[in-house]
Formats: structure tokens, C-alpha cells, sequence
């Protein structure tokens, strides 16, 4: 190979990493902020996660949690097609994600819950999400309200509505309280539009039959 086929060959390679650095793919995860502050009861909590214009890749939560600072916690991870309203008492049309490990900060700190496998959320469509904790005196602390005005949050991407908890150890068993909401944050990246996906593909593809052609 020339020297000057190796300059256009590394010329191409920074082309392509280029282009596809140009497409929006979990670069930096965005955030939707709910109650700062838990006030209530360990165990599990339940939410719905909606996106309003765009495909949402949820990477990972902040919570609370009733065990001492450094102490480990799973946490069983379930996530069902709809709404979580009125499938909170069995497993039944549930699909357990994963079971997850994170290091508790306490009770009046956030710790971070981070996901192997991201929650696909559908432009439009509501999933229900189902936080438990198996780690007996590890279980998320959530926040209790008498009014639904800390149970709906809202950005410009996702909606989230959470209004109902169990306590114990044991996943939809234990006693359910409502209204009961998540006290933290949901990290989740835009996932790029098919369109975007397509032009990235015809963009190579050109460069490469321009490369063939010199």
C-alpha cells in the first residue's frame, strides 16, 4: 500500500467516526426529576413511564433506601406493556428485567440504581415499572402523600405517574399503600429516529463508493 493509500484510508476511517458520532445515541443521559425527599415506608414502588414525542431509552434510577449508608441492596426490576394501575397485587403479566445492585447512601441521600438491560420506552405508549427490593431492611423509601400534586411529573420528553407502593421483602406481596410516589430520578436517552439511522447509512455508503471511485 502507498503512503498516499494509507493517508486516504485513515482519511475515510475519521469520516465514518465522524458520521457516526453525528447521530444522537446515549451520548448523556437525561433526566426526570420527581420528589427530592422520602417521607415514608421501605419495600417496592410502582410507576408509569410515558414519552410524548420520541423512543426513550431508560438507563438507570436515583432512589432512597431504609438500610445504613454502604450497605448492598438489590433490586428486582419488573416492567409490563400499560399501566401499572390495578396489576399491582400479582406477577401476572410482569417481566422481570432484571435484578439490579446498588449501594445504599442512607435514608436521606440518593443512590443510584443503574440497569444491564435499559427499559424501552414506545413514543406515545405508557410502561408500567415495578421497583422491589429483596434485601430484607434494604427497601426503597418512597414519598407519602394525602393529594395527587407529588404523583404526576412531567418534561418535555416523558411523563411519569406514581401513586403506589408495597412494603416487605417480597415482590407484589406485603401491604399496598396509595397515594404513595417515587422519590427520585429516572436517567433515560432519546433513541435515534430511523431516519437518522437511514441517512447515517446512505452517508457511508456514498463515501465509500467515492473512495472506490479515487
Amino acid at each position: 500500500m502507498s503512503p498516499r493509500e494509507a493517508a486516504g484510508g485513515d482519511h475515510m476511517k475519521r469520516l465514518i467516526i465522524l458520521a457516526a458520532l453525528a447521530v444522537p445515541v446515549a451520548s448523556h443521559a437525561l433526566v426526570l426529576n420527581a420528589n427530592q425527599t422520602s417521607n415514608n415506608g421501605t419495600g417496592g414502588i410502582f410507576m408509569d413511564l410515558t414519552p410524548t414525542t420520541s423512543d426513550l431509552l431508560v438507563s438507570g434510577f436515583d432512589t432512597m433506601f431504609g438500610s445504613a449508608a454502604g450497605s448492598a441492596v438489590q433490586i428486582q426490576v419488573y416492567t409490563r406493556p400499560g399501566t401499572y394501575v390495578g396489576f399491582q397485587g400479582s406477577n401476572v403479566g410482569w417481566t422481570l428485567l432484571e435484578t439490579a445492585n446498588a449501594v445504599s447512601n442512607g435514608t436521606l441521600t440518593m443512590a443510584g440504581i443503574s440497569l444491564t438491560n435499559s427499559i424501552y420506552l414506545t413514543a406515545g405508549q405508557t410502561t408500567g415499572v415495578y421497583l422491589h427490593s429483596i434485601t430484607t431492611g434494604g427497601g426503597i423509601r418512597y414519598f407519602g402523600t394525602g393529594t395527587t400534586s407529588n404523583t404526576n411529573f412531567a418534561n418535555a420528553d416523558l411523563a411519569l405517574f406514581s401513586a403506589h407502593s408495597r412494603t416487605g421483602a417480597v415482590a407484589f406481596a406485603g401491604t399496598m399503600f396509595t397515594p404513595r410516589a417515587l422519590t427520585g430520578n429516572v436517567y433515560y436517552t432519546a433513541v435515534p429516529e430511523p431516519a437518522t439511522m437511514a441517512a447515517l447509512g446512505i452517508g457511508v455508503a456514498a463515501m465509500l463508493r467515492r473512495r472506490r471511485r479515487a
